[in-house]
């Protein structure tokens, strides 16, 4: 070979070598299949537990009972927000496909951050686990999740097609950020008695008995008042739930004094639910002083405007914390006892 064509040649052989090497890095699992980390057949799921590799954090269990979804950890057991758990279930988990592996370098990083605080989560049907991922934080660019599958050997780039930002907050194990908003969510037809009872007007406070398919709208002196069935139905039915502002935790509950200084104080209004159980909750509401809340709403499909809503405080007999509510919930739930009589 001539001399002058080798040199040419070695340099794009060593550069040719170099490119495979750094490609079969870069792609070491590309023999995996791209939906590894998915959920396959999420309708299947009956439990799933989330726990963390930090050991300040508590382990989260998630069950179907009954067809109800709860959430559980080492003290308490709620009935979870199904809204939150369908959404992690059948859109995220079964979205969820390789962008592309780790770096070596990259592998570092993401290894050590998913054990100082990534988090396990199994997936199970009938109590036999079927899938489990490690989850950890975002990339840079928050577009994407470092996550670890079992029996690999380094951290892979997930993403989820067409949505810009990572699933690290849908694993979280903060239990009030999965409860439901309802402080009571009920059939009309498991309801025996509702009563609505206003501390600064007794007179107009009622409430209905439902017995054998009947109701009877009573007053506050417990005697059996004359009203069209519609509109007891049509109270009872609006009636049946009672939700709360969802989210964190009120600041109010860390401050013993101030939430203490709430609930000693006359409520505005409580509703008074009796289960056909013979279960009974009682929600109370308290308005907070000059308090207001803006919300945007849509006037027309051009423009929108804002109103603005009074806040409360509502507290439920089986919660040991308060929430907040808004004047939306409440005023159509607010009916006195002329009201049925109109």
């Amino acid at each position: 070979m001539n001399r002058k064509y080798f040199k040419p040649i070695a340099i794009a052989a060593v550069a040719l070598i170099a490119f495979f090497t750094l490609w079969r890095n870069m792609n070491h699992t590309s023999n995996w299949k791209p939906d590894l980390f998915a959920l396959k057949n999420p309708n299947d799921i009956t439990k799933f537990v989330f726990t963390p590799n930090n050991d300040k954090k508590t382990s989260l269990q998630f069950q179907k009972i009954d067809g109800v979804w709860f959430v559980i950890n080492n003290t308490d057991k709620f009935v979870a927000d199904t809204s939150s758990i369908n959404l992690l279930l059948n859109w995220a988990m079964p979205k969820l496909k390789i962008k592309r592996p780790t770096s070596d370098e990259e592998k570092k990083f993401a290894t050590r951050a998913l054990t100082i605080d990534g988090t396990k989560a199994t997936f199970y049907k009938d109590n036999e686990p079927v899938h489990t991922i490690y989850i950890g934080n975002s990339t840079q660019a928050n577009d994407a999740t470092y996550m670890f599958y079992p029996e690999t050997d380094r951290p892979c780039v997930v993403e989820i097609p067409g949505f810009q930002g990572y699933v690290t907050p849908y694993f979280n194990n903060d239990i009030n950020s999965w409860r439901t908003p309802y402080l009571i969510n009920e059939e009309p037809s498991n309801i025996e008695k509702l009563s609505v009872f206003y501390p600064f007007n007794p007179t107009e406070s009622f409430s209905i008995l439902q017995q054998n398919d009947e109701l009877t709208l009573l007053s506050s002196q417990n005697k059996s008042v004359n009203a069209k069935r519609g509109l007891i139905a049509g109270y009872l039915l609006l009636c049946k739930d009672f939700a709360r502002e969802a989210g964190q935790v009120a600041g109010i509950n860390s401050d013993l004094l101030k939430r203490d200084t709430i609930l000693k104080s006359t409520p505005y209004v409580l509703f008074t639910y009796t289960l056909k159980s013979k279960k009974q909750i009682v929600i109370q509401a308290y308005p907070l002083p000059n308090s207001a809340e803006p919300i945007s709403m849509q006037a027309n499909r051009e423009t929108a405007k804002t109103i603005s809503t009074e806040l409360y405080w509502v507290k439920a007999s089986n919660d040991p914390l308060i929430w907040m509510a808004q004047d939306v919930i409440l005023k159509n739930r607010l009916k006195k006892l002329s009201d049925f009589l109109q």
